[in-house]
């Protein structure tokens, strides 16, 4: 038998404390609660040593990602990075109004939509962004060091699976 983890804990307690209770969910969920809190943890520490990037907070470097990755101009409407973020856009609005006072991001209104406005990663942003991305994902291949190619693959398939199903449902 493998080694227990702090969710076999919790599963041997409850099946002490309430046997007839199916707490087999939770053998998946709370392990993939709980792996995002390790991950986010160990991402925010991961910013705040690097010297070169300034931004030291998870979700503010999520933006600029986001930005990032859908090519030049580098710019969305809040609306859109919101959805393209991969972490909560919770305080999108506080997360904006801190980047750019910080230079990385500016603000304008859409050439679109006068209604709107356009979120854009600073040339230098950019050029701070990418100097970093190459380390950062290292860093993320590290924190999958236990996983072959494959577990991995299989992992991202399944759960994919999950993921289609709550995007739908929630």
């Amino acid at each position: 038998m493998p080694e227990a983890d702090s969710v076999d804990v919790a599963t041997e307690q409850w099946a002490a404390a309430c046997p007839r209770l199916d707490v087999s969910p939770g053998e998946v969920l709370a392990r993939v609660q709980r792996l995002a809190q390790l991950i986010d943890e160990a991402q925010t520490r991961r910013l705040r040593r690097r010297t070169g990037l300034v931004v030291n907070n998870l979700g503010d470097f999520d933006v600029l990602r986001a930005l990032r990755r859908v090519g030049p101009p580098y710019a969305l409407t809040p609306t859109r990075l919101r959805q393209a973020m991969l972490v909560s856009g919770a305080g999108l609005s506080g997360r904006l109004k801190r980047l750019e006072k910080d230079g990385w991001i500016t603000r304008a209104a859409s050439p679109d939509d006068g209604r709107s406005s356009l979120v854009r990663l600073t040339p230098e942003g950019v050029a701070d962004l990418d100097r970093d991305l190459e380390d950062h994902y290292a860093f993320e291949s590290d924190l999958l060091r236990s996983l072959d190619l494959d577990r991995r693959g299989r992992m991202a398939d399944d759960l994919r699976t999950l993921l289609l199903d709550f995007e739908k449902r929630f």
